[in-house]
């Protein structure tokens, strides 16, 4: 049967659609362009408007967009296949070839251009003006001692506070839209709803802490977090909405965040533990030995509790997820790939040294 002008008319759209994807892909990204106009003037309105959208819906769309894709794929090349084997032609194996690809490209675009494009942002260290010198070991040791020694500082305030569920608490949020103004960020971020995923067995499976899923973005975390790992976790995807796309930049805001003068015990007790155990894995095993002897009980058993969660990951879900999101991080410009998240204690210690006791461009005082 000949294809009438209608059927033309959609295929030479789905090929259209997949090759603006493609162009988008492949262009090179302005850094300044993508500053000027889209991180500081677009993206704002667009997470406040998605954000605040999947905050009243009482599930995760992303779990939602995921079901109806799986069951729609499904669907569309059963149909495909039976036919193919009717007609004895390929032609329904093209059509749902074309239909996959074009559906695939408009995801792609919707993530380039709902959040994306924060990967093109000049790197944070140009940013905040940090020193261009990599961390000395000297410096890094001088952090693992004193995360130990704050660690067990705060065990005992953040205790007694108790570790409330972070859906019912403003202390992060308050804290990040400080340091986004600290930032220069023109308008403060809309804080994700913390939810359940049905991808929460995955997350348990592959060693995954939480998401900022792309849909709507909202703030997926995985349910078997450790109550003193959940405020630094929340803190660390609520600095994505805010734009924040590298893993290590992240990171540093979450702990620019968790450990800002007035943050609650809880908060501050969880940036200094992930800080020290970030630290002990990149200084010499005989001085991370030494410095965590110096550990009392209660840190020890919270570093216990999140070895114990870290034992229900499946190897190769584990090997095979994280080789994944590696490529994506790659594809996405983060030249070091998964291994950019430890780069976290290189950009504190940088920060440290702007002006002793002080934030990075900002009034603050650092985090004493």
């Amino acid at each position: 049967m000949a294809r009438g002008p209608g059927g033309r008319g959609v295929a030479l759209t789905q090929a259209a659609i997949v090759l603006f994807s493609l162009v988008v892909a492949l262009a090179p990204r302005s850094s300044t362009l993508v500053e000027r106009y889209y991180a500081d003037r677009l993206y704002p309105a667009v997470q406040a408007i998605a954000t605040t959208a999947s905050n009243a819906l009482p599930f995760s769309a992303f779990d939602a967009v995921l079901v109806v894709a799986a069951a729609s794929a499904c669907w569309l090349w059963v149909r495909a296949v039976s036919r193919a084997r009717q007609a004895r032609s390929a032609r329904p194996l093209l059509v749902a070839l074309r239909v996959t690809a074009t559906v695939a490209a408009v995801g792609y675009l919707w993530f380039v251009g709902i959040w994306g494009l924060n990967y093109a942002r000049p790197a944070i260290e140009a940013r905040l003006g940090l020193p261009a010198a990599p961390a000395s070991a000297e410096e890094v040791q001088a952090l693992l001692e004193r995360a130990v020694a704050e660690t067990n500082r705060l065990y005992g305030p953040a205790q007694a506070e108790g570790f409330v569920p972070y859906f019912a608490e403003q202390d992060i949020a308050r804290a990040l839209h400080a340091v986004e103004a600290s930032h220069g960020r023109p308008s403060a971020t809309v804080p994700g709803r913390p939810k359940r995923s049905l991808l929460a067995p995955y997350f348990r499976m592959a060693g995954v802490d939480g998401l900022t899923a792309p849909a709507l973005l909202e703030t997926l975390l995985n349910p078997d977090l450790t109550n003193a790992e959940r405020p630094f976790v929340l803190a660390h995807e609520w600095a994505h909405l805010a734009g924040y796309a590298p893993e290590a930049d992240a990171n540093f805001v979450a702990w620019l965040v968790t450990t800002k003068q007035g943050a609650r015990p809880q908060s501050h007790y969880s940036g200094w533990l992930f800080l020290m155990m970030e630290t002990a894995s990149q200084v010499p095993r005989e001085q991370r030995r030494a410095a965590l002897e110096q550990l009392d009980p209660g840190p020890r058993r919270d570093l216990d509790a999140i070895a114990a969660r870290a034992r229900q990951r499946v190897d190769l879900v584990q090997r095979v997820g994280w080789r994944v999101y590696d490529r994506y991080l790659k594809s996405q410009g983060v030249r070091e790939g998964i291994v950019s998240y430890s780069r976290v204690v290189d950009l504190i210690a940088r920060a440290s040294r702007v002006s002793p006791g002080r934030d990075p461009q900002s009034s603050a005082p650092m985090p004493q």
